[in-house]
């Protein structure tokens, strides 16, 4: 088969995709990507042991394109095992993340690496803004308001842009460009222990390294947002890890009063809503003892496990209610 665009020893940007049961999605995500203008891009896909054609899909799409690099696993590892094996074979001066179901804009690589660029000194990591759609690809708006999007970020900003109130959005949701070598430089990777927030803790750990940030509040990255309750899609053990993902923080934070503070604060809110989740899911079950051990354990999540049951309690009343 004729190669549509000849190989390029040095890309511009590496776009990294982990992929698992991806095969009917994952073909418009990397065509995102090769669509990047005014960049040089090489789009390295790694198949996270997926049981469906993710791989067979993937080795179609290098096949047709050098600029898609594959690789695979041979047993499920979760998004950060894939991510670190593409940032092992990442050739790029920087390094962009996108999600198999996710898709981006043309000028989104070039406008974030030029703003990595054009700040005096180095700029290490550049976060863009998201625009959230459906299932469809309807906007659903951008996920920041571009005129509230932070100009740059601390560790300490980011840290407290990550402790949401209800019906806030997180910072770690925005999707970083980094520079390659800064990463090789600290020896960051992705914590392959989480399959959620992997994203927040890889920026987080470059900051407390020293990295600087900006913000690109153009929302370029297209954020497929997935129907059903957040309830449906918390994992109890993915929680369980992200909670220890924040005690290695804290480890390393004893010259750091003020950021270990943040991240107990943090810590404080993930134990809590470890414990809702723990206390609404057992009294579903009708396991009361086991809902009031959790409880009596962690009291200070009372408040949010009586929210959850009372917006709980509202949602089904209009589902039965005319």
């Amino acid at each position: 088969m004729t190669l549509t665009t000849p190989p390029r020893d040095t890309p511009d940007v590496s776009v990294l995709i982990a992929a698992y049961r991806a095969a009917a999605v994952l073909p418009v995500a990397v065509q995102a990507a090769l669509a990047s203008v005014g960049v040089r891009v090489e789009v390295i896909v790694v198949d996270d042991a997926s049981n469906d054609a993710t791989l067979a899909v993937v080795q179609r799409l290098a096949e047709q394109d050098a600029r898609v690099r594959v690789a695979s696993l041979a047993q499920n590892g979760g998004p950060s095992a894939a991510r670190n094996r593409a940032l092992a074979m990442a050739r790029g001066a920087w390094v962009a993340v996108l999600d198999a179901d996710d898709r981006m804009k043309p000028d989104r690589l070039a406008r974030m690496i030029a703003l990595g660029e054009a700040r005096s000194g180095a700029v290490d990591v550049v976060l863009g803004n998201l625009e959230q759609v459906d299932g469809q690809g309807r906007s659903l708006g951008p996920f920041l308001p571009p005129d509230r999007v932070p100009d740059g970020l601390t560790a300490a900003a980011f840290i407290r842009g990550n402790m949401r109130p209800a019906g806030g959005q997180s910072l770690g949701y925005l999707k970083p460009v980094i520079r390659r070598d800064f990463l090789q430089q600290h020896g960051i990777a992705y914590d392959s222990t989480l399959r959620n927030g992997e994203d927040y803790h890889l920026i987080l750990s470059c900051l407390l390294a020293g990295g600087t940030c900006q913000v690109d509040p153009v929302p370029g990255y297209l954020y497929t947002r997935a129907a059903g309750s957040v309830s449906h899609r918390i994992d109890l053990d993915h929680l369980a890890a992200l909670i220890g993902a924040e005690d290695g923080v804290l480890a390393t934070l004893s010259d750091h009063p003020d950021l270990a503070a943040l991240v107990t604060q943090r810590r404080r809110g993930l134990v809590a809503l470890l414990t809702t989740e723990t206390v609404l899911r057992a009294l579903k079950a009708g396991r009361v003892a086991q809902a009031m051990s959790a409880l009596t354990a962690h009291p200070a999540a009372a408040t949010m496990v009586l929210r959850q049951a009372i917006e709980g309690g509202v949602r089904r009343l209009r589902q039965v209610t005319p």
